[in-house]
């Protein structure tokens, strides 16, 4: 269970650095002739989580819009604190659940 949590939110912290990465390329290449934006699409992962789809977006005749790509950024930055504070949590579920248990029944990491 808490290994699930761990999981899942790791896969969602991936996926919003994947969506940081298609966004700064945009506006990096938003004066680029014959650029093609990037979009990303967030998708169930197989075993649980979430997986980050990039797929290639005709921008049309006006370009990249700045005020769309940064609104992305923040959303993806929100996104992965958000991921990020429940992997902690997580962590802090298995911290607790190893220093209750007795020291002959914790791993070797926790000796």
């Amino acid at each position: 269970m808490i290994s699930s949590i761990i999981s899942t939110a790791f896969s969602g912290m991936a996926a919003q650095q994947s969506r940081m990465q298609a966004i700064a390329s945009n506006i990096a290449n938003a004066d680029t002739p014959g650029y093609v934006r990037r979009d990303v699409s967030m998708v169930s992962g197989p075993g649980g989580g979430v997986q980050a789809v990039v797929r290639e977006e005709d921008s049309g005749e006006g370009g990249i819009d700045l005020a769309t790509e940064l609104t992305g950024m923040i959303e993806a930055k929100m996104g992965y604190e958000a991921n990020l504070a429940v992997m902690e949590t997580g962590m802090d579920m298995w911290d607790m659940l190893m220093s209750a248990l007795e020291p002959k029944d914790r791993d070797e990491r926790w000796r």
